[in-house]
């Protein structure tokens, strides 16, 4: 939106111009109409104007779609809020699981059942994007799972470093493979252990060290 605004910012600021230049004609001379007059004034405060008003347009359906689940302790519900409106209601006993990402962009899944049905299955499911933006949100949901009698998901810190520690492992993994490198368990844990063979493997594969059992051949 900023880029944008830049872009459309001389038509905002032929505007400005020609509502200063029909001020003028009416007599008014203040202060405003002085600030005005630079044309670096006029498109700089275009692109504001226009930067201002996609910003509205851009919270109107955001804040008319957006989906949020707000639990009652004291009355023992959750709800389904679309928006500015509850769109549906249950009692805390018809959730059946409550599962989410702890990544931005990660979506929560809370299935519910109903009750007196003996029916296992969850009826519907209710999908809440972003549950993963930060530590509060994901503590609400972990705050419903344990009320829920679930297992609560472990912290959104904890969870998050344990995602970038498999994601180094699978990055280091490829590289092993890349060069006929074995793998050992303990580099899933011990980065450091991995660099220290990698590098040794890569001077043995440029004859700068001598090989050992098990290492591959230059």
């Amino acid at each position: 939106m900023p880029l944008v605004s830049v872009l459309l910012s001389p038509f905002a600021g032929a505007g400005i111009q020609e509502w200063r230049s029909s001020r003028l004609r009416g007599g008014h001379d203040g202060l405003l109409e002085q600030l005005l007059a630079p044309a670096w004034t006029q498109l700089l405060l275009g692109a504001l104007a226009l930067w201002l008003l996609f910003a509205l347009w851009a919270l109107v359906p955001l804040v008319l779609t957006q989906r949020t689940v707000l639990f009652d302790e004291r009355q023992g519900t959750v709800a389904l809020r679309r928006g500015l409106r509850i769109v549906e209601r249950a009692p805390l006993p018809q959730v059946e699981h409550a599962v989410g990402e702890a990544e931005r962009g990660g979506m929560a899944l809370i299935g519910l059942t109903a009750l007196g049905d003996g029916d296992e299955e969850p009826l519907r499911q209710w999908i809440v994007p972003e549950v993963g933006w930060d530590a509060a949100s994901f503590d609400g949901l972990r705050t419903l799972q344990a009320a829920a009698g679930l297992r609560p998901a472990p912290a959104r810190g904890e969870l998050l470093r344990e995602n970038r520690r498999l994601r180094r492992a699978r990055a280091h993994r490829e590289l092993a493979d890349r060069l006929g490198m074995p793998w050992r368990a303990e580099y899933e844990h011990d980065e450091a252990a991995f660099q220290t063979e990698f590098d040794r493997v890569r001077r043995v594969l440029g004859g700068k060290e001598p090989a050992r059992d098990g290492d591959p051949a230059p």
